[in-house]
């Protein structure tokens, strides 16, 4: 469940962006660009992290 007690920051999704299905929860999502040497994120199509939302998120968190 995400922690509604966090401001949500909203990213903006480029023109042109395909939507994809999410392998966890099977939602519509975006993948773009962040500013940490070109690695993307996924976010919902309100423009919110999709890492927030996704039920399943803990799937995809990699090693440390």
């Amino acid at each position: 469940m995400p922690d509604r007690s966090r401001k949500e920051i909203k990213f903006k999704i480029p023109f042109g962006t395909p939507p994809v299905k999410c392998r966890g929860c099977g939602s519509e999502i975006y993948f773009i660009p962040t500013k940490k040497r070109g690695v993307t994120m996924p976010v919902n199509q309100d423009g919110i992290s999709h890492f927030a939302t996704c039920p399943n998120a803990g799937e995809f968190r990699g090693k440390r």
